[in-house]
């Protein structure tokens, strides 16, 4: 019976995982189907279509964090996972309102722009604040990490989206307006793509965390209703 049950939690999880990437992927080959051949259209800018799938998917993400905090406290797990857990669904909440109201692209072009400080000499002038994510995320990778357990596809999902992260910001860091237009539109585009990308596997990730946790917490549960079922009614 346990065994049973935990190939149907696999499965389930599987299907989850399906869905979410067939729709990832089915959106970016839509978006750019819909606009070619300009097919930067609905893709490269900051208040794209596919921006806002962006900023749902680290919401998504947030959310998981927040389940999985709730989680460990209420099945009287350890205090500091659902902390981190918290303060993790926290920071992506923030990562969804950056995307969705171009948060750090304001405060760029408004306040440090002006200074004219350059972090890296190919950098834009004032473009500070994504390589302080990067710093930020990097600082906080073993954490996760850890946090993951022994979760193989968890990992592996994990790892994977540092990688493609790693990408995405090493391009947002090159000045584009020193680039041709169809050479800024090629960058755009590839960048978002590789951050969408990255975060359906954040997301993926964490989902995979969160079933195993929720069919573990199931397991117990059968394992102590049996135990009294088998012990039957106390005897006064």
């Amino acid at each position: 019976m346990r065994k049973e049950g935990g190939e149907r939690l696999r499965r389930g999880e599987r299907y989850i995982l399906l869905v979410l990437w067939i729709a990832t992927t089915g959106f970016i080959g839509l978006m750019i189907a819909a606009s070619w051949p300009d097919y930067w259209r609905y893709v490269a800018s900051e208040t794209a279509p596919l921006a806002w799938l962006e900023s749902v998917l680290l919401l998504l993400t947030a959310f998981v964090a927040g389940l999985m905090a709730f989680t460990e406290n209420a099945s009287g797990g350890s205090r500091k996972a659902g902390l981190s857990w918290a303060v993790m669904a926290a920071a992506f909440v923030w990562l969804s309102l950056d995307e969705r109201f171009a948060l750090h692209e304001r405060l760029r072009d408004r306040f440090l722009k002006p200074t004219g400080f350059r972090l890296l000499p190919w950098m834009e002038a004032g473009d500070w604040i994504i390589p302080l994510y990067a710093v930020c995320g990097l600082a906080a990778v073993w954490s996760i990490w850890r946090l993951l357990g022994r979760n193989r596809t968890a990992r592996y999902f994990f790892a994977a989206a540092l990688l493609l992260a790693f990408c995405a910001v090493a391009m947002d860091t090159i000045n584009i307006r020193e680039l041709d237009k169809d050479t800024e539109r090629l960058l755009q585009s590839v960048e978002e793509v590789l951050e969408t990308i990255a975060m359906a596997s954040f997301l993926s990730a964490f989902l995979c965390v969160w079933t195993r946790k929720i069919g573990g917490l199931i397991h117990q549960a059968q394992g102590l209703g049996k135990a009294e079922f088998t012990r039957g009614p106390d005897v006064l």
